[in-house]
């Protein structure tokens, strides 16, 4: 059997190099299609600084999603605008995934291994799968509220409005969530020498499927979101019928859109790269251990997509002149209302006592025959 192989070959590895015996840090070797047997070492070091930044994508994405959100609602609906409405949908997207991270940088920091039940398994995969898909259908849809604002706002102006907003929401939720079902069903906990969470690369559908969200996710969202700001761009150059704070208004809400989407496309254009390659691989009917650059890019590819999750806040907090007056107006209320309310707390019996002073006063004043106190008494 391949397997004894495989386990016998190792063996009189060891014993020819004792030097690398001392290490227990190789994972399965698995006879390639050529026959021949292929080590993966795995790096310790490198788990660990997979757990550190998902610690750190966790803290910094929950702390700042959870502010944009409170920033954004804290403005009246009627003066909310439109693309707001897609970056309140894109917050929460961001921040139901980060929720998952402290489970996975569990499992990274102990050589992957997953402690936390199949169904958990399933569960945070489903997660990460809505995520991605949420996240680039409510970018595309922002590139495409601005294509609409600038270029073709007389054509499409009656369409503009909140209500079209929380349909295309609503859409773009129900869609993330039927496509994501794939990822959780082909994803189960693989029992090898330790318990790992991870897709069933056995099956056809599972890899044809993963080929079509490439283009789904990826491919075919680049193509709009470069179409809408090429034209954009053209239409923002001939600055014809519209005033000079018009122009700086749109061109500031095109930068932050901009931004947010490229800092989307390079998080997660490495993981796509590397995604197909392996997808390729796998259709080649070739095994991954064979391929240590490819199985060890897809992983350091994901983290930088993962980090993706926290970056839009900082994005905010830099460029949208409109969020950062938000956030001082929600701060001074925050702190005028706490601040009300424990002077009320500690004022009751001084204002208690100043009002009665203040009628004793007036009544004494009303006895010496004082008109003026007697009519403002009144």
């Amino acid at each position: 059997m391949p397997t004894e192989v495989g386990v016998t070959e190792q063996q009189n590895y060891n014993d020819s190099y004792p030097e690398y015996s001392l290490y227990s840090d190789w994972e399965e070797y698995v006879d390639d299609t050529d026959g021949r047997i292929c080590y993966y070492e795995n790096l310790p070091f490198v788990n660990i600084a997979i757990s550190v930044l998902y610690y750190l994508i966790f803290i910094v994405g929950s702390l700042g999603n959870i502010f944009v959100i409170l920033v954004m609602i804290f403005k009246e609906s009627r003066r909310r605008r439109l693309v707001d409405t897609f970056v309140i949908n894109l917050a929460f997207a961001d921040l139901v995934f980060v929720f998952t991270l402290p489970f996975w940088a569990a499992s990274a920091s102990n050589n992957h291994q997953w402690n936390f039940g199949s169904a958990f398994c399933k569960i945070s995969s489903y997660m990460v799968a809505v995520n991605r898909y949420s996240s680039i259908f409510f970018l595309t849809s922002m590139s495409i509220d601005r294509y609409l604002a600038i270029v073709k706002l007389l054509n499409f102006k009656h369409i503009r409005t909140q209500k079209y907003a929380l349909k295309i929401s609503f859409v773009i939720w129900i869609s993330s969530l039927l496509l994501a079902i794939p990822s959780a069903y082909f994803r189960k906990p693989d029992q090898l020498n330790m318990t790992y969470c991870k897709e069933d690369t056995d099956s056809p559908f599972l890899r044809a499927f993963n080929l079509s969200a490439i283009n789904l996710t990826f491919v075919l969202p680049v193509v709009i979101i470069l179409f809408c700001y090429c034209s954009i761009l053209v239409k923002l150059g001939e600055h014809y019928g519209h005033s000079k704070k018009t122009i700086q208004r749109r061109e500031n809400s095109l930068k932050i859109v901009f931004t947010i989407v490229t800092a989307f496309i390079l998080s997660w254009l490495p993981f796509n790269v590397f995604k197909t390659i392996t997808l390729y691989l796998q259709f080649q009917n070739a095994e991954l251990s064979c391929w240590p650059v490819v199985s060890r890019g897809l992983a350091i590819a994901s983290c930088f997509a993962f980090v993706n999750s926290c970056v839009n806040p900082i994005i905010y907090a830099f460029l949208d002149r409109n969020f950062r007056q938000r956030t001082r107006r929600m701060t001074s209320y925050v702190f005028t209302g706490l601040g009300k309310r424990s002077g009320s707390f500690g004022s009751g019996s001084t204002t208690t006592e100043s009002s009665t002073a203040l009628k004793i006063q007036q009544l004494v004043q009303a006895a010496h025959g004082d008109p003026s106190q007697t009519v403002q008494h009144c």
